[in-house]
């Protein structure tokens, strides 16, 4: 497993970005945070980040494996390359974004990052590791034409921190250089949930993928952020899951294989030739979600425990290498634990027993290291 004794920069920097966001926000009087959403993708980024820890060794170690058994060439690891290989990856992530649209089950792992009705810099870290897991079935061709593992992973940052910079209401429009790179406006009507912005705007970089193929959208009308149905919980599990929940409860409506698989590999506005059919009762009408009110003690406690996943985090990463795999299966299910109970509370669910059961499993390892 590898560690990451830097993530505490990484988050002191994400953290200190957001800031900035929410109080310029307030000084012009804009409302762009809410508390429940900002939480929510806070322990979503978390979630994405502590299964990081486990996926990107194996995801190095397949790289690797295709690298030196299937490598088409050996391409030099200089930096006219690198910036070549930017464009390369750049490309297939029109295309693995695209398909994380049109294809239902790749949705499912995508749709996380829309649900947000608000659109702020916390909804970049509104990811989840099964993202991660599509992803690399696209950048597998990357070491096949011959690529390293650090090049390809190298272009993943340099993407991956783009991506996190568009997302703010707070940068206008940016003249001629929209013509060329994505950027926040873009990004905003990819975010959209208006009839004339949905599936618009996949490019990562450069915008001029969209321009090639016919899903550009310019930022004309006020952007409705979010899906085009609410989910009617902010619930951390079932945030995760409630898409896979739906495609089952919809393939129990089809009668036969051949539309239970199409469903599959549909996109989300796909009919059968039987007729429609009726998503999970958990959607509702747009607009239509109750924003819960929390007593001061409650919100202190919610961003305490926030504030304690966090820690929890950066720990975790500055000494996994060091870690048993008793160390690490406690400390995995102290930020599960962790990630459930701020899921609940977030929809007023009780959470004592989670508690008691995060409580013993810390204490059992602060005595494991007194033995």
């Amino acid at each position: 497993m590898e560690g990451d004794k830097y993530l505490w920069v990484a988050v002191a920097i994400v953290m200190f970005v957001i800031g900035i966001e929410y109080l310029f926000a307030r000084s012009r009087g804009k409302v762009i945070f809410r508390f429940q959403n900002t939480i929510s993708n806070f322990s979503m980024g978390a979630f994405d980040r502590v299964a990081g820890m486990f996926l990107v060794p194996l995801i190095y170690l397949y790289y690797e494996f295709l690298y030196d058994n299937f490598g088409l060439f050996f391409i030099p690891e200089t930096l006219g390359w690198f910036v070549f290989a930017i464009l390369v990856s750049d490309f297939i992530w029109y295309f693995y974004h695209k398909s994380g649209h049109r294809i239902n089950f790749f949705w499912g792992a995508h749709i996380i990052h829309h649900q947000s009705e608000d659109y702020n810099y916390s909804v970049a870290l509104n990811l989840t590791p099964f993202q991660v897991i599509v992803r690399v079935l696209f950048w597998s061709l990357m070491p096949v034409f011959g690529f390293s593992v650090k090049m390809v992973l190298g272009t993943h940052l340099v993407i991956g921190l783009y991506q996190f910079l568009l997302h703010t209401t707070l940068i206008p429009k940016l003249g001629i250089i929209e013509k060329i790179f994505v950027t926040p406006s873009h990004h905003r009507v990819h975010h959209g949930s208006n009839p004339e912005y949905l599936d618009k705007n996949f490019g990562g970089v450069l915008i001029i993928w969209d321009r090639m193929f016919g899903t550009f959208q310019e930022e004309i009308n006020e952007v409705s952020y979010g899906i085009t149905k609410d989910v009617n919980s902010r619930e951390f599990l079932t945030t995760v899951f409630h898409y896979y929940q739906n495609l089952i409860y919809q393939m129990r409506q089809l009668p036969s294989v051949k539309d239970k698989f199409l469903l599959l590999v549909k996109g989300p506005d796909w009919v059968p030739d039987s007729g429609p059919i009726e998503p999970l009762p958990l959607y509702i009408d747009k607009g239509s979600y109750a924003y819960k009110e929390y007593s001061v003690f409650r919100k202190i406690y919610i961003i305490f425990n926030t504030m304690v996943l966090f820690s929890i985090l950066i720990y975790f990463g500055y000494h996994l290498t060091t870690f048993n795999f008793l160390q690490m299966l406690m400390f995995s299910s102290v930020v599960l634990l962790t990630l459930v109970i701020i899921g609940r509370m977030l929809e007023d669910l009780k959470t004592w027993i989670l508690e008691l059961l995060r409580v013993l499993i810390v204490s059992a390892y602060f005595v494991m290291n007194l033995l």
